[in-house]
């Protein structure tokens, strides 16, 4: 078990920066780097980083790479063959059935007519989780993709995000779940054993279970009922279901500083136009709501009164249904206090939603409301 003597946090809110200290950190690896990630796009960035992972690789530190087959369709071709040759190891999680090209790479090697089945059956369940573990001391967790939009293109402003490097936090659950990832078990008996373990409070915080989505959601519904001050949320897909509304709307009538900061455009181009939808009622019940304009929002943090947590959830369906997700409750208070600056700092170059103005178009409205109807896909 790693010690906590020295455990060591620290926050990112820059694209830039949080890849220049990943890739520092993967140039002084000695034995063992793991990544699991949604996206990892083959692009100006995304080459880079596997450039040093294939320096890595050759001077003999174990390199294993675990994409999701949804948000990584592109995991073949040249820079993937090189990767490997180098002795690094690569899968992917749950391609979809057409991606053949993938499926040598995949996590579950069936015989062909059951790995369709598992494909088909399989297709909703995402790994949506962003992780950078190098020699099981230093972790990186947030909301950043391997893309280049996330330190801006041809002098563009980056992507809004934020993430957290950990130093000699306790990783051993996290370390656990990869490796069921990465060898799934043979057995379905063996699949449900691994995951009977329920350790929903520690500061790095997984869903890898029906059991632990309900734990995790439910504290996170306790926490914004005892909130006294404030509770200020930043999402990239809003998507809440009825519970997460009455907690939110009954703590903003108990006087409750609610604020609640999404993007104004988003690379779902229609997403924006479902979480309108909620805007009325939020906004009726005293919560202030902020679109982002700067960039696409893509951070997820949440602020109760002095707690604060980063990750990879987003208040939607997906997160509390299907995806796998990696959160972090900050223990540091300086670290904290950073993410509500951030929050503040944000919210200055955002627009605030007025109640007394629409806030679709005809068509528009007419596309959210259909898209509400389809928001556990969401």
């Amino acid at each position: 078990m790693n010690s906590q003597a020295h455990y060591k946090e620290n926050v990112f809110n820059h694209g830039p920066d949080y890849f220049d200290a990943i890739l520092r950190d993967i140039d002084n690896a000695k034995k063992s780097i793991i990544i699991e990630i949604y996206a990892f796009k083959i692009d100006p960035l995304g080459k880079k980083i596997l450039k040093a992972l294939k320096d890595a690789s050759k001077r003999g530190v174990s390199v294993r790479v675990l994409v999701d087959g949804a948000g990584t369709p592109s995991w073949h071709g040249r820079y993937i063959n090189q990767l490997e040759a180098s002795g690094a190891q690569t899968k992917v999680f749950h391609p979809f059935p057409w991606q053949f090209w993938q499926w040598h790479r995949s996590v579950s090697q069936l015989p062909l007519l059951l790995r369709i089945f598992f494909f088909i059956t399989h297709v909703n369940s995402r790994t949506h989780r962003k992780i950078f573990i190098i020699d099981e001391k230093i972790t990186y967790i947030g909301s950043f993709n391997i893309d280049v939009r996330h330190i801006g293109i041809n002098g563009s402003r980056p992507w809004r995000d934020t993430g957290v490097r950990l130093e000699n936090a306790e990783i051993d659950l996290l370390l656990a779940t990869f490796e069921k990832l990465w060898h799934p078990p043979a057995r379905l008996r063996e699949r449900i054993q691994h995951f009977t373990t329920h350790r929903t409070y520690d500061s790095i915080r997984l869903n890898h279970n029906r059991q632990n989505r309900r734990n995790l959601y439910k504290y996170l519904l306790r926490r914004i009922a005892k909130s006294k001050k404030r509770i200020w949320i930043t999402n990239a897909y809003f998507v809440p279901n009825i519970f997460l509304l009455k907690k939110l709307k009954d703590a903003a009538k108990k006087g409750v500083d609610v604020r609640i900061l999404l993007p104004k455009y988003s690379d779902v181009p229609m997403m924006p136009w479902t979480s309108r939808t909620f805007y009325y009622g939020l906004l009726t019940a005293g919560i202030r709501i902020f679109e982002y304009r700067p960039s696409m929002l893509h951070a997820k943090t949440i602020v109760l009164d002095d707690r604060a947590y980063v990750g990879t959830s987003n208040l939607n369906h997906r997160s509390l249904l299907h995806d796998l997700e990696i959160d972090v409750s900050l223990k540091s208070p300086d670290n904290r206090a950073s993410i509500a600056k951030d929050f503040l700092r944000d919210i200055k170059e955002a627009d605030e939603v007025a109640i007394d103005r629409p806030h679709h178009r005809w068509y528009q409205r007419s596309v959210g409301r259909i898209l509400f109807y389809l928001r556990y896909l969401m």
